[in-house]
C-alpha cells in the first residue's frame, strides 16, 4: 500500500501518468485510471492491443526492486508459465524513471492477461483444483530460480519492515507484541528445499485468469513476491474462503489442496500451521496500512482522501482487535493447581458453567481425564478439561472456561484453536465431541464458528463434533 500523500499527489489530474505514457507507444485518448493501491494502475491501448501502465513513487519502491521482479517474471515465461509480459518502452527500456518535483515515479507496462476472471462464487470444483495446482506449478518453478540480478526480499526483510514502522508508533503495544511472538515462532520454523522459495504472496482471484483451454490460470502482479514458506503462499490464496467457514468453503479448500499436492508435496503439518501464517500476514498488512496513513495532510486533502483515510482506519481497527497473546496449554503441577482453583466465570455465566475448576481437578485425579492450563504469555487465564471415550476413540472436551478477568479479549477462540490442536497432534483421532447448556449461547456461537457440528440435544444440554 502506498501513503496516502503519494495517492494524493499522484491521481491529481493524472498528470505523472500523462508523463509517464510518453515513454511508450500509445494512441492518444486511451489512458484511463484502473486504481490506486500498491501501484498506480492505468489502461491504454496501442495498435487495438490493451496494455497496463504501472507506476509508483520512490518512497513506494524501488527501480532494483521492480527489476528483480521482471527478471523473475521473465524467468517464469521462458519456463512456460503463463503470466503478463513486459512491453520495452520506446528507448528500449523495461523501466522508466520520471523525475517530478514530488520525487521520482518508476514505471513499467504489461501485455493484458491471457484468460478471464472468476469470481470466487462462481468457481467450480475443477476450477478450485487448477487454482491449486497453477500455485504449485509456480513453487515448483520458484525452487530452481537462481536470479541473477539483486534477490527479492524475504520474510525477514518484511519482519525488519513491521519492526520500523511499529517504532514510529510505540502506542501500538498489542502489534509489537505479536511481531515478537510471530518472529520467534519464524525463526524456530524449518527453512530449505521442498518448503520455502520466492512466493507470489496476492495469489488471489482478482490476481489469476482462467484459461479453459488450458486448465489452468495465468498469473499477474508479482510485486509482492518474497522469499517465504511456500504455506504463506497458500494461505494468502485462501483467505476469503477461510474466512467464509462454512462446509461449501470447507470443500473448496479441499479442492484446492487437492490440486495444489497433485502438482507438489505438501506436508500435513504445514496444512496445520495455516492460521499461524494468516497471523504473519494481518500483521505485515497491518504496518503497511499504518505507514499509508502517516504524514498526510488532511488540510489539503481531497474528500476522497479523506473517506479512504477513514476506512483504512476502520481496518487497521479489525485488525487491531485481532492481536492476542499465543495461548499456552500447560499440564497441571503442585506449582499451578491451586492457582487454577481460583479460576472463575462471570455470576452470570455460572447457570451454564456450574461445577467449580476444583471439582474438575478431582474427577481428573480419579477419572482419567486430562486438564489443561490455559495461559496468555506467562498469564494463566483458563482452565480446560478432555477425556477419550473408551468406546469409539473420540475425544471429549469436558470442560474449557475463560477466567471472568480476561475474558472479551479472543482468549476463548485462540485458547480452544491450541485445545484442539493439541488433542489432535496428541491423539490423532477421528473427531472432538463438545457439549453445552443450551442457553450458552457464547458457546454455542464460538463452537459453531470453529466447525462444531450439532449432533444430538435435549432439554438440558447440546451436543456437537468436530470432524478432524
Amino acid at each position: 500500500m502506498m501513503t496516502l500523500m503519494n495517492m494524493v499527489r499522484g491521481t491529481e489530474n493524472d498528470l505523472p501518468a500523462k508523463e509517464m505514457i510518453k515513454y511508450w507507444n500509445h494512441e492518444p485518448g486511451t489512458l484511463k485510471l484502473v486504481r490506486a493501491s500498491s501501484n498506480f494502475i492505468y489502461t491504454f491501448q496501442w495498435n487495438s492491443k490493451h496494455y497496463y501502465l504501472r507506476f509508483t513513487h520512490e518512497e513506494d519502491n524501488s527501480a532494483e526492486n521492480i527489476q528483480a521482479e521482471l527478471d523473475f517474471m521473465m524467468y517464469l515465461l521462458e519456463q512456460g508459465y503463463e503470466t503478463v509480459a513486459p512491453a520495452r518502452s520506446k528507448q528500449g527500456k523495461w523501466i522508466e524513471t520520471l523525475s517530478t518535483g514530488n520525487g521520482k515515479y518508476h514505471g513499467v507496462v504489461f501485455e493484458q492477461a491471457q484468460g478471464e476472471y472468476v469470481p470466487l462464487e462462481k468457481m467450480s470444483e475443477l476450477q478450485f483444483q487448477h487454482w491449486g495446482q497453477t500455485l504449485a506449478r509456480l513453487h515448483n518453478f520458484s525452487e530452481t530460480y537462481a536470479p541473477s540480478t539483486p534477490a527479492r526480499k524475504s520474510w525477514v526483510d518484511s519482519l525488519q519492515f513491521i519492526l520500523s514502522v511499529l517504532r514510529r508508533h510505540p502506542e501500538e503495544h498489542k502489534a509489537l507484541k505479536e511481531y515478537e511472538r510471530i518472529e520467534a515462532w519464524l525463526s524456530e520454523l524449518s527453512f530449505g528445499v521442498g518448503h520455502t522459495g520466492l512466493i507470489h504472496f496476492d495469489f488471489e482471484t482478482d490476481n489469476i485468469f482462467y484459461m479453459k483451454e488450458k486448465s489452468r490460470y495465468s498469473a499477474i502482479d508479482f510485486d509482492d513476491s518474497m522469499y517465504h514458506w511456500f504455506a504463506m503462499d497458500i494461505t494468502s490464496a485462501l483467505r476469503d474462503l477461510s474466512k467464509q467457514n462454512d462446509e461449501e468453503s470447507k470443500k473448496n479448500i479441499d479442492h484446492f489442496i487437492n490440486g495444489y499436492r497433485s502438482v507438489k508435496r505438501l506436508d500435513d503439518e504445514y496444512i496445520k500451521l495455516l492460521p499461524e501464517f494468516q497471523r504473519f500476514s494481518d500483521l505485515y498488512g497491518f504496518a503497511r496500512l499504518l505507514r499509508s496513513l502517516e504524514n498526510l495532510d488532511v488540510s489539503i486533502s481531497p474528500e476522497w482522501a479523506l473517506q479512504l483515510k477513514s476506512k483504512l482506519e476502520g481496518i487497521c481497527d479489525r485488525i487491531r482487535d485481532g492481536f492476542h497473546p499465543h495461548i499456552a496449554l500447560k499440564t497441571i503441577t503442585e506449582n499451578n493447581w491451586y492457582a487454577c482453583t481460583q479460576l472463575e466465570v462471570s455470576n452470570e455465566q455460572k447457570t451454564v458453567f456450574p461445577v467449580p475448576v476444583v471439582y474438575w481437578l478431582a474427577e481428573s485425579a480419579y477419572c482419567g481425564m486430562t486438564p489443561l492450563a490455559l495461559y496468555a504469555d506467562e498469564e494463566l487465564v483458563g482452565f480446560s478439561v478432555y477425556s477419550i471415550d473408551p468406546e469409539d476413540g473420540s475425544n471429549w472436551i469436558m470442560a474449557f472456561m475463560i477466567d471472568q478477568k480476561y475474558q472479551n479479549r479472543g482468549f476463548g477462540r485462540t485458547g480452544m484453536d491450541a485445545l484442539i490442536r493439541t488433542i489432535k497432534a496428541e491423539h490423532h483421532c477421528d473427531k472432538i465431541v463438545i457439549g453445552h447448556r443450551i442457553e450458552n449461547e457464547r458457546a454455542s456461537n464460538l463452537y459453531t464458528s470453529l466447525g462444531f457440528v450439532e449432533v444430538s440435544r435435549n432439554e438440558v444440554e447440546v451436543v456437537r463434533e468436530l470432524i478432524v
